[in-house]
């Protein structure tokens, strides 16, 4: 098949099954590429680059750099397009249009430049109309510019946001290390960020990238509620700064967590989560909260709240007799656990079967 493409361009998008060649009324035709290919007027592709140097400029005008390619440097290819030869032809092998990747600077700026509004200034002038210079910084005075009605005037400034700029940087290089260094369509749906791409990877856990992380910090399925899915997993434990990375610190309070659920028989979070309980460490305080609606087969009457482990107590054994020092356990312990008795607190410390094994000893019995 041989396209005849002469005042009219064309680019790929979408991810559409390929039909027969149809209308060229309707500005489509379909080859064994697959995706979309639209035909274009020569005005449309000049607004499309028209558009790309635009966000090109002021992209690079807040920092970000050319990459050899002419992209954007650091990010994902974003589009596929096709190759032309210095005439602006496309480039045809066995009658069918050559596709290419290339990033697009649009779509980067949708990914990490947001719309910001500034006060629109003026230069300050004394009677004879010569600017006043700020003695400070050398440089002329500015003040808000106002409208008729004296309310100031506000400009529209697209502006690099400085948490998704490092957060799509960082995607890229995760999507890179399991060998991704596109997101153009069909693959992904035309507008997907970097980000956005990357948290797809993870809910597929593309080349173990989920289980990975997880593992290296000593996590699998089994420390986890029972029916907790592997992206579950690592949405519960995630770096609040660091996309698809385990938190050390979120990891070992889950561990603690999930092991007190268990101590009270609790291996699910199903009947947490209507409540908002939707990771170990909610449902816990959920627990502690109300415990005689959480709790699968209390045990008794009058709900006690869980105990909670007192904060370490020091002291120095050589100083105090062992009534002082059992009486100075007690006491601590009940600062955290008001609703337990000192007989209750004596036993759950093992107190009343403790004996005296000479001068600073203590012993279990048994």
């Amino acid at each position: 098949m041989n396209l005849a493409v002469t005042t009219t361009d064309a680019f790929a998008t979408g991810k559409i099954e390929n039909t027969g060649l149809g209308s060229r009324l309707n500005k489509s035709f379909a080859t064994g590429f697959q995706g979309q290919l639209i035909q274009i007027s020569q005005k449309e592709r000049v607004e499309i680059d028209d558009r790309e140097e635009k966000a090109k400029n002021r992209l690079m005008k807040q920092g970000i750099e050319v990459d050899f390619d002419g992209g954007p440097k650091g990010f994902p290819k974003t589009k596929v397009d096709f190759i032309k030869d210095k005439n602006g032809n496309l480039v045809l092998q066995n009658g069918l249009p050559v596709k290419k990747e290339v990033a697009s600077w649009y779509d980067v700026r949708h990914m990490i430049a947001r719309n910001t509004f500034e006060e629109e200034t003026e230069i300050v002038t004394n009677d004879l109309g010569i600017p006043l210079i700020n003695p400070v910084t050398g440089k002329p005075e500015l003040k808000a510019k106002v409208d008729e009605n004296g309310e100031k005037i506000m400009q529209r400034v697209v502006k690099i946001n400085p948490k998704l700029l490092n957060d799509s940087l960082f995607a890229t290089n995760e999507l890179k290390k399991i060998g991704i260094t596109s997101i153009a369509a069909p693959k992904y749906r035309p507008g997907t960020t970097v980000i956005e791409a990357l948290e797809q990877e993870l809910q597929k856990n593309t080349r173990g990238i989920t289980a990975s992380a997880l593992k290296k910090e000593g996590l699998n399925l089994s420390n986890f509620p029972r029916g907790t899915t592997i992206y579950q997993a690592l949405k519960m434990v995630e770096n609040s700064d660091l996309q698809g990375v385990v938190d050390s610190k979120k990891a070992k309070e889950l561990v603690r967590d999930v092991a007190l659920l268990r101590a009270e028989e609790i291996f699910t979070l199903k009947r947490f989560k209507p409540f908002g309980g939707d990771n170990p460490t909610t449902a816990v305080e959920l627990l502690y909260e109300q415990p005689e609606k959480f709790r699968p087969t209390p045990a008794e009457e009058n709900f006690k709240p869980l105990w909670k482990n007192p904060p370490q107590l020091k002291v120095d054994l050589g100083k105090m007799s062992t009534q002082q020092w059992r009486n100075a356990v007690i006491e601590n312990a009940k600062k955290v656990n008001p609703a337990y008795s000192e007989e209750e607190i004596s036993a759950k410390f093992g107190f009343d079967r403790i004996i005296g094994l000479g001068s600073g000893w203590f012993g279990r019995n048994g």
